[in-house]
C-alpha cells in the first residue's frame, strides 16, 4: 500500500503543477464556422480557444475553454460528438468486467478493457451513474444488453432504446423497451428548455449527455476544482452549455472525481484520457460507464493522413518535432502513397528534414503540406514568432502533454498493483 499512497502522492504533485501552468496559458479565438453556439452559453460566459481532432469511427472530439469578460472564471471542457445513426456505431452501458454478480468499482478504462476482451472495439467512453462509494452500487437505473440489473426509480436516465434511438427519461419510467442505460444526477434540457437549477451554486467537474435534434448525441466533460486552471460548473452552467452544443435533451451523469473522457484518435490505437481528473490528477474507480463502440474495421488502404500535433509554433532558429500518420477512412492507420511527400509552402520560414521543422531567422505563417499526386492532401499549421506569450503557451502544451503520458503511465502501474494486493 505505501508504493500506491506515495504513487498518489506524486501524481497529485504532477496535477498541481499542470494546474499552475495552464492557468497561465494565454486566450486565442475560437474556431470559425463554430460549432457552438455562444449566444446560448451561461450569463457573460465566452469561448476562448477550441481545438478539434477525429476519431476512429468516424467520431469528433473537441477541446473548448471557456472564460468571463474580466478573465477570472476559467473552465476547460471537452466533447465527443457521436452519430448514432450511423449503423455502425453503437453507445452500451458498462459495469466492471460486464457482470453484476456483485457490486464493485472499476475504472472507466478498465470497463473498456474487459468489453474489448468481449470482442467490441471501444473507441471512445465516459464515466456514467452516480454510486455507492463503499460498495460500487449504482444509484439507480443500469440496463446492460436488455437485461435490467438495477432499477431503483427516483432519478432519471440516459437510454439506448431495442430500435438503436436515445432518450432521455424521468425518473420512474419504463425500461420494458430499452437496450442500454444508466441513470443520471439531474436534468437539464428538456424539449430545447433549460432546467431550473439556480438554487444549486455549487462549482464541481461535471459530466453530461446530450440529444440533438437530429438524433445524435453529444457528450461533454468540464474540468473543475482546479483554480485557477478550471473551476467547474454549476448545474444551470452545464445546462447551457448542453444547449450551446445543440442538445434539445440532455442530462448530468455523475461528476466530481469521477468525471472522465477517453478517445481513440486517428492513428493510434489505445484509448487515451482527455480531461485532467480532479481525483489526485488520476482516474477514480467508478460503478457504471457509457462506452462507445464501432464495428468499422480496417481496410488498410490509405484514406487520408493525420498529424500528430494540431499546430507548431516556435520561435527563429528553433527545431520542433511531429510526425504524420497515414490512415484509412475509418482513421486505423494504414500505409502512406508512395508518391506523397512533405513540402514546407513558403521556404523562407525555415525547412523540412524528415518529420522535423526547423524554423530559419524570419517570422511568419506557413504549412507544412502532404503533398499526393501534386496535390495537397493535409496541412500543417505553422508559425515562426518572437511573440513571448505564445511561445510559452507552445511550450507548456508540450509539458501538458508530457504529464498526460505520466499520467496514464501512473495510472497503469497502480492498476497492476491493486491486481497484486
Amino acid at each position: 500500500m505505501k508504493t500506491i499512497h506515495n504513487t498518489k502522492r506524486f501524481t497529485a504533485v504532477l496535477l498541481s503543477i499542470l494546474v499552475l501552468f495552464s492557468a497561465f496559458m494565454p486566450c486565442v479565438s475560437a474556431e470559425e464556422g463554430s460549432w457552438i453556439d455562444e449566444s446560448k452559453l451561461f450569463t457573460d460566459r465566452q469561448v476562448t480557444s477550441t481545438n478539434t481532432y477525429k476519431l476512429v469511427g468516424g467520431l469528433t472530439e473537441r477541446h473548448v475553454v471557456f472564460n468571463n469578460a474580466k478573465k477570472n472564471n476559467q473552465i476547460k471542457g471537452y466533447v465527443m460528438e457521436v452519430d448514432i445513426n450511423n449503423p455502425e456505431i453503437s453507445v452500451i452501458a458498462g459495469y466492471n468486467d460486464g457482470t453484476t454478480d456483485e457490486w464493485v468499482m472499476s475504472t472507466v478504462k478498465s470497463q473498456t478493457q474487459h468489453a474489448e476482451a468481449q470482442g467490441l472495439n471501444v473507441v471512445g467512453a465516459v464515466n456514467g451513474s452516480g454510486f455507492n462509494t463503499s460498495t460500487g452500487e449504482p444509484s439507480d437505473v443500469l440496463v446492460m444488453n436488455g437485461s435490467v440489473k438495477h432499477y431503483a426509480g427516483y432519478q432519471p436516465f440516459f437510454a439506448i432504446l431495442n430500435d438503436g434511438t436515445a432518450v432521455i427519461r424521468p425518473a420512474g419510467s419504463r425500461t420494458d423497451d430499452v437496450k442500454e442505460a444508466v441513470s443520471g444526477m439531474a436534468l437539464l434540457v428538456v424539449n430545447g428548455n433549460v432546467v431550473d437549477h439556480t438554487a444549486d451554486p455549487a462549482l464541481h467537474p461535471r459530466t453530461a449527455v446530450g440529444i440533438k435534434a437530429d438524433g445524435s448525441l453529444v457528450f461533454f466533460v468540464a474540468d473543475g476544482r482546479q483554480k485557477p486552471a478550471s473551476l467547474g460548473m454549476t448545474y444551470t452552467d452545464l445546462a447551457h452549455t448542453m444547449l450551446a452544443l445543440g442538445a434539445v435533451d440532455a442530462m448530468a451523469l455523475d461528476g466530481g472525481g469521477s468525471s472522465i473522457m477517453l478517445t481513440q484518435r486517428e492513428g493510434t490505437d489505445d484509448l487515451g484520457v482527455r480531461n485532467v481528473p480532479s481525483y489526485a490528477g488520476i482516474e477514480r474507480p467508478v460503478a457504471t460507464s457509457l462506452m462507445i463502440c464501432t464495428t468499422a474495421k480496417p481496410t488498410n488502404e490509405y484514406d487520408h493522413v493525420a498529424f500528430s500535433v494540431d499546430k507548431i509554433f516556435v520561435a527563429p532558429l528553433t527545431p520542433a518535432s511531429f510526425s504524420v500518420i497515414g490512415v484509412d477512412k475509418y482513421g486505423y492507420e494504414a500505409g502512406m502513397p508512395e508518391d506523397g511527400y512533405l513540402e514546407l509552402a513558403d521556404s523562407s520560414l525555415g525547412s523540412i528534414s524528415g518529420t522535423t521543422f526547423m524554423s530559419g531567422t524570419k517570422t511568419g505563417k506557413t504549412t507544412i503540406n502532404y503533398i499526393v499526386d501534386g496535390e495537397v492532401a493535409a496541412s500543417l499549421p505553422v508559425e515562426v514568432s518572437n511573440d513571448a506569450d505564445n511561445l510559452i503557451t507552445a511550450a507548456i502544451k508540450k509539458i501538458m502533454q508530457a504529464f498526460a503520458n505520466i499520467f496514464n503511465l501512473l495510472q497503469t502501474f497502480m492498476e497492476k498493483m491493486n491486481e497484486r494486493i
